[in-house]
């Protein structure tokens, strides 16, 4: 769980060196929990049902973006990213829940018809996969 926070004095104030301490604990913690399960190894089911086993199906490694920004073009916002095996992840979710996640803008269009499938899919357990069912779109 993330760090507790222990109010300090009558008008529950916090001090600075208690604050300081906190966000280390809360930036340790973060490191330690993704590198747990944030970050993507290649195994055996990022290749499956491919013919080249040289590429991961997950879109791995993923581009180093600087800054978050908007694509026009695409309608989409493109989310930060420093690492190219880390999923883009909430650090207070992250941390708060312990387990791994993958934040992403879906506005419209193919991805959000494809994350419909997905959710669907995973939460119904179709013997029909995502592929098949995107093909008939």
């Amino acid at each position: 769980m993330p760090p507790e926070f222990h109010v300090i004095g009558k008008n529950n104030t916090v001090s600075t060196e208690l604050i300081c301490d906190w966000e280390k604990l809360f930036e340790d913690e973060h490191k330690r929990i993704g590198e747990r399960f944030q970050r993507h190894r290649c195994r055996p089911v990022c290749h499956k049902g491919q013919t080249n086993t040289d590429v991961c199906r997950f879109g791995y490694p993923h581009e180093i973006v600087e800054n978050s920004n908007y694509n026009m073009k695409q309608n989409s916002i493109i989310f930060a990213r420093k690492e190219t095996d880390v999923n883009g992840h909430n650090p207070q979710l992250l941390i708060c829940t312990r387990h791994n996640h993958d934040i992403k803008c879906i506005l419209s269009g193919k991805a959000a018809k494809a994350a419909m499938f997905y959710i669907s899919d995973y939460i119904t357990k179709m013997p029909l996969n995502t592929e098949a069912l995107l093909s008939t779109l």
